[in-house]
């Protein structure tokens, strides 16, 4: 009973939150439509922030607000696409991984491309950076098979945040020496793929032997005595 009391409560507060956060940055007309949808979306687990700063973003540009309300929907419904895509994948509901899947979907990624990455079964925190880096590679024209192959390659390679957020560094070094970002991103996948199979250094995570020790010197000889006289 307590948690179906503090729910409405909750969303409330948010709602309260939406309306300081819009105030005299958007039309009243367009600060309902977010409120609506994100109360809406929240009750789903889906993220609020995006919806607010689309709106924020179009009432910076004094964009018309028929068009604002129409990216901000966009934006609603990408998220919902994302969070069901992530569910198919496997058990993922965090909502910065939601906003990582709606952002690849607005680079040009398809549900199934996030799906793919979700079945790979990386921590959230990893999925999260792999949906963002496979969003910013689609911007960059690398194709959707190669992206998500690279991607889900590095994330199952077991390699740190760091090497992902490098790749489309490494994709624009390699096009501005002529590859197509198809081939750049196929070549460090097996890259990517060649490190994942030679696994750690050997004796990486386990106890190093004990040293041999060092073999006793040769004792030297005994003085030979001199003769007698």
């Amino acid at each position: 009973m307590l948690t179906l009391l503090a729910l409405p409560l909750a969303l409330l507060g948010q709602q309260q939150g939406i309306a300081q956060r819009l105030a005299g940055r958007v039309s009243p007309n367009v600060a309902a439509l977010v409120e609506q949808l994100a109360t809406a979306g929240a009750a789903r687990g889906l993220p609020s922030d995006p919806l607010i700063q689309k709106a924020i973003e179009g009432g910076a540009k004094s964009i018309p607000d028929d068009r604002v309300a129409a990216a901000v929907r966009l934006v609603a419904m990408q998220l919902d696409i994302a969070a069901a895509a992530l569910r198919e994948g496997g058990p993922v509901s965090d909502t910065l991984a939601i906003t990582a899947g709606a952002f690849a979907l607005t680079a040009g990624l398809s549900a199934s491309d996030i799906t793919a990455l979700a079945r790979v079964g990386a921590s959230a925190q990893a999925l999260t950076v792999g949906l963002r880096v496979a969003g910013t590679l689609a911007a960059l024209g690398v194709p959707s098979a190669e992206d998500i192959g690279l991607v889900s390659t590095t994330l199952r390679s077991g390699q740190p945040a760091e090497s992902l957020l490098l790749l489309p560094a490494h994709v624009q070094s390699a096009v501005a020496k002529g590859s197509t970002p198809a081939a750049a991103a196929a070549g460090l996948s097996r890259a990517a793929a060649a490190q994942a199979r030679q696994g750690p250094p050997p004796g990486h995570g386990e106890h190093p032997p004990h040293p041999t020790p060092p073999p006793h010197p040769t004792p030297p000889p005994h003085p030979t005595p001199p003769p007698h006289p």
